[in-house]
């Protein structure tokens, strides 16, 4: 079959699956089946596709036509300009989560007590180790350590610091516990943050991935709730926490962490939604934020 009735198909299968994006996915497939980049797939768009290969790919056009997303098909996501390997076992990293990565950075960068000392950061609920294992390449003198319950997230997060070569510890346990009787300058968490209903009406993707990635309690605040009370006597003089959130829990993250002490300061992502909380204790030296 030519290459380009093979893309149009897929196109039009993923479309009339209701697939937001079917061309951009029907072409990627395609070039993963081929081991192209997209703008090959272009360039020789007559060429004659095997047999064998356009099997392959009608096979990954129907599982994405059932909602599985991509990147389970494909077994990888980029995030901070690395790649990860992902499957059903953890949540897909998303780019809204490199804004809570690229503010550590920052501040990291910019404090001349951090810059250049040893931090001991804390990734809760790490997943595939997306979190943990970015910080771990841009702050090369930090020792990052990832908290998950899952111990099939956890198999997948050491395969991922296999993979890129970085040195992370990785523990089992129930939110904060592994990380008791130690101090750290940082505890991050993309946590899960989704009520119920609002887990209803996410798209079909959503389902494939693990519920408990995404299920937060009754109004999605059980986690932030924990946190707050929880981390300030595992933090150093000058630590803080910092959390992805909901576009719209700005103001109960931030109200939750005031009642336990802390100040806060709200970050937005790229389409200007809050996306981000840094919390820190009033009672700690100043530092700017």
């Amino acid at each position: 079959m030519i290459m380009l009735g093979l893309m149009h198909w897929g196109e039009k299968r993923l479309a009339d699956a209701g697939v937001e994006n079917a061309r951009l996915d029907a072409d990627l497939l395609l070039g993963f089946v081929l081991g192209w980049g997209r703008e090959r797939l272009y360039l020789e768009r007559e060429t004659e596709v095997k047999r064998q290969q356009v099997s392959a790919y009608r096979d990954l056009i129907e599982r994405r036509a059932a909602r599985i997303p991509l990147q389970y098909l494909t077994r990888r996501q980029e995030f901070m300009g690395l790649e990860f390997y992902v499957d059903e076992r953890v949540l897909i990293p998303r780019a809204d989560s490199e804004v809570l990565v690229e503010k550590v950075i920052e501040l990291v960068k910019s404090s001349k007590g951090e810059a250049s000392a040893k931090l001991d950061i804390v990734d809760v609920a790490t997943g595939s180790g997306a979190l943990a294992l970015s910080l771990a390449h841009y702050i090369p003198q930090a020792r990052v350590v990832g908290i998950d319950i899952s111990p099939g997230a956890l198999e997948v997060a050491r395969l991922n610091a296999e993979r890129l070569k970085l040195k992370v510890e990785w523990r089992e346990g129930d939110f904060l516990d592994p990380a008791a009787g130690e101090k750290w300058d940082w505890i991050v968490t993309n946590p899960p943050y989704l009520s119920p209903e609002a887990y209803r009406a996410c798209e079909p993707e959503i389902m494939a991935e693990p519920a408990l990635a995404f299920l937060g309690g009754e109004e999605g605040l059980d986690f932030y709730r924990r946190l707050a009370r929880e981390s300030a006597g595992l933090m150093r003089p000058g630590g803080k926490i910092i959390m992805e959130i909901g576009y719209d829990q700005a103001q109960a993250v931030t109200d939750i962490l005031h009642e336990q002490g802390f100040r806060t300061k709200v970050y937005q992502d790229l389409a200007g939604r809050d996306r981000v909380v840094l919390g820190w204790q009033a009672a700690q030296a100043k530092r700017t934020v």
